[in-house]
């Protein structure tokens, strides 16, 4: 069963999981949205969220790791990751595999990993572009307004190509149900 506990402070939360009270179980969710905290409530309740408060934040790991070395299973991290998420609070990255994939997320909220390969093609193409180009603003007057928009589109396509070969790609989560 998926529960929430609303509490004042982290510190409130955390003395709740380790008191007699039977209302709290492992596993339920601990939210503290004064302080941007949400974990899950055990005898150590853990944090999802970068802020931890005074949950304990685990080490960054993959989800198969955090299921190993916690009592929780991966409903109840989705369960935690999904209101953080609902509230706008940082997650800790190691833990965003366990959102769903169906979580709406603004495009400012995300970002675009691409492989090696993607950047190679990106790459080549705007290479391939380039060249093109550079032919055709050779057959141009370079002061025309033709001329003009050509070397401003090779200056930008230059610095493009500059910046996929000085960065390197991000990597992509594992989401714990498995690739897409």
């Amino acid at each position: 069963m998926h529960r929430v506990h609303y509490n004042d402070t982290s510190a409130a939360a955390h003395e709740a999981c380790l008191g007699e009270s039977p209302c709290i179980v492992e596993g339920d969710v601990l939210a503290v949205i004064s302080e941007g905290v949400i974990g899950l409530a055990s005898s150590d309740p853990l944090a999802v969220t970068i802020d931890g408060g005074a949950l304990r934040s685990l080490a960054p790991m993959s989800s198969a790791a955090i299921l190993r070395e916690t009592v929780h299973d991966a409903d109840q991290w989705r369960h935690a990751v999904e209101l953080a998420l609902a509230h706008h609070l940082p997650i800790a990255p190691h833990f965003l595999p366990f959102a769903l994939r169906c979580v709406p997320l603004s495009p400012s909220q995300t970002v675009v990993a691409l492989t090696l390969d993607d950047v190679m093609m990106a790459i080549d193409a705007i290479r391939h572009r380039e060249t093109q180009l550079t032919k055709r603003a050779a057959l141009i007057d370079a002061e025309s307004s033709h001329g003009l928009f050509l070397a401003s589109a090779l200056r930008k396509l230059a610095t493009a190509r500059r910046h996929l070969e000085r960065h390197p790609p991000a990597t992509i989560p594992v989401h714990p149900c498995g690739p897409p």
